[in-house]
């Protein structure tokens, strides 16, 4: 009896430690499963960032790009849709730069010319592509001319653009109700604070005020301080008259008799 219970207690023990083996194989491979996917995980973590990074830097080419593509853009509204041809539309937009913006403009000055949009019941803007951006600036500086006409002209923005400026409209008028002064620029919103401007320029204006005061170097102040610190020296005819006055006279009688001398060893010769 005594060796079949030594056998039982053995069976058990060898039992438990099969279990505990098991136990602990399966943590390790639970472990080493769990390593590998976080290497796997570590491994896609960097390549999407590394993806991420380059998309970023793509749209932010593809923006700056298309920014440059439409620089040289205008966008007119209000041209009615009677032409018949691309050459007919071009005659109707030099018409309209001549006659309400006085400026001389032929077909060589517009690198391209387009309507947006499907012809329907809406008049279709007119976007046009100036050769030079210097032209078009000359066109947007002067848009107020066409005030009381039917037409009017934007800037060439792209659709996100577009609707990154309409969200901005609110925060605009929040900010120039405050007194501040704000407007938007391409997709951003520019706050300046008055009060702030108006302190630094309150702020210079005193200082300014306190500043000591500089003589010009031409002026007479200068002159007499730079005078003042010269020694003082006397004019030619000062020390001329100087030289008249107060030097001692010669000697004339001396001169006298010599000259009495030689007359009358002469007149002995003779």
């Amino acid at each position: 009896m005594d060796e079949i219970k030594q056998m039982l207690l053995k069976m058990q023990k060898d039992m438990a430690r099969q279990k505990q083996d098991m136990l602990d194989m399966k943590e390790d491979i639970k472990s080493t499963i769990n390593n590998n996917i976080n290497d796997k995980f570590n491994i896609l973590d960097k390549k999407n960032s590394i993806l991420e990074k380059k998309i970023e830097e793509q749209s932010t080419k593809i923006n700056s790009l298309e920014r440059r593509i439409r620089q040289k853009n205008l966008v007119i509204f209000g041209v009615e849709e009677c032409e018949k041809s691309y050459h007919e539309l071009e005659d109707i937009i030099i018409n309209i730069i001549k006659m309400y913006f006085k400026l001389s403009c032929d077909r060589s000055q517009i690198e391209a010319i387009r309507r947006l949009g499907k012809k329907g019941g809406n008049v279709r803007p007119i976007v046009i592509t100036f050769s030079t951006v210097g032209f078009k600036l000359k066109i947007l500086k002067n848009k107020s001319y066409l005030r009381n006409t039917s037409y009017y002209i934007k800037e060439d923005y792209p659709k996100e653009v577009l609707n990154k400026r309409k969200e901005l409209q609110a925060q605009l008028h929040k900010e120039r109700e405050a007194g501040n002064i704000a407007f938007i620029k391409y997709d951003k919103l520019i706050v300046l604070n008055k009060n702030k401007s108006n302190h630094n320029q309150q702020m210079g204006k005193k200082n300014m005020s306190e500043s000591p005061e500089i003589i010009p170097p031409h002026s007479g102040g200068h002159k007499a301080q730079h005078e003042s610190k010269k020694p003082s020296k006397k004019n030619k005819a000062s020390n001329m008259r100087d030289y008249i006055f107060q030097k001692p006279k010669p000697n004339y009688t001396r001169t006298d008799t010599t000259q009495e001398q030689a007359n009358t060893s002469q007149s002995n010769l003779a």
